[in-house]
């Protein structure tokens, strides 16, 4: 069941604004935890920003970089990587029979993640049952992937305009 694809253009552009806010945020509150911890997508409201709606979101060259189109799909592969960890953590037994576990295999084999190339190795990780899952190696992937793109982020935001 494949998502639709999202574009932002002059009919839709505070819908686009909107989403960049709900990125933020998400970051936000990823940024506060110091990690993928679980829950951090309770903050967003699913009406104005859902991971899989912007994973392949596409911004009318008339309103990227202040609607960044990189940036929302970043954000929407960390929205689904924290779905995606809160089924893994909460339901160590059985996450690989859950709807968001089967989505976001989904997603990854069409292509759709690639924003974020480290979410390949979680999804080798994914071949193996729950019994085999290695926690661990699942937990540093996830680190490089705060780092990289969530603290990144805030980094590069800090560091582009200068007073």
């Amino acid at each position: 069941m494949a998502t639709k694809q999202m574009k932002i253009d002059d009919t839709n552009y505070m819908e686009g604004n909107k989403a960049v806010a709900s990125g933020l945020l998400l970051f936000y509150h990823l940024a506060t935890e110091g990690c993928f911890c679980g829950d951090e997508t309770v903050y967003i409201e699913p009406e104005l920003f859902e991971g899989f709606r912007y994973l392949d979101v596409v911004v009318e060259e008339a309103h990227n970089p202040e609607i960044n189109e990189n940036f929302l799909r970043i954000a929407a592969v960390i929205y689904v990587l924290c779905d995606l960890n809160d089924m893994i953590t909460e339901h160590d037994d059985s996450f690989h029979s859950a709807e968001i576990t089967k989505k976001t295999i989904e997603a990854f084999k069409d292509g759709r993640l690639t924003a974020i190339p480290e979410t390949a190795e979680i999804f080798k990780l994914l071949e193996s049952n729950e019994t085999n899952f290695n926690f661990s190696t699942y937990s540093n992937i996830l680190k490089v992937i705060y780092d990289k793109y969530v603290l990144g982020t805030f980094n590069q935001l800090a560091n582009s305009k200068l007073p």
